[in-house]
């Protein structure tokens, strides 16, 4: 798990050109729904791989537990080019 990415911290924010050569920034504060998680989950045998692809498939919404708190979301994708990597959307926090 020393590879997986659980951080939380992220604004919602945007930056625009402007014509005198500034910038307009827009900040609408922080939600914990704009993170995404990267797990890499690594030797993972091949009837614990089979079972937690069948989960994500049965499953929509998923509660995350981890070191940054519990968490409710989705997962977008998952990448077995290098170990077994999942890329979890939060939609909510519930801790």
């Amino acid at each position: 798990m020393s590879r997986s990415d659980l951080s939380t911290l992220s604004r919602r924010v945007s930056r625009t050109a402007t014509l005198d050569g500034g910038a307009l920034i827009v900040d609408n504060g922080f939600s914990a729904s704009d993170a995404t998680f990267s797990i890499a989950v690594p030797n993972l045998r091949s009837t614990a791989r089979a079972a937690l692809l069948l989960t994500l498939q049965r499953h929509s919404l998923l509660v995350l537990s981890c070191k940054a708190g519990c968490f409710l979301g989705v997962v977008e994708r998952v990448d077995e080019a290098q170990d077994f990597k999942i890329s979890f959307l939060v939609k909510s926090q519930l801790t």
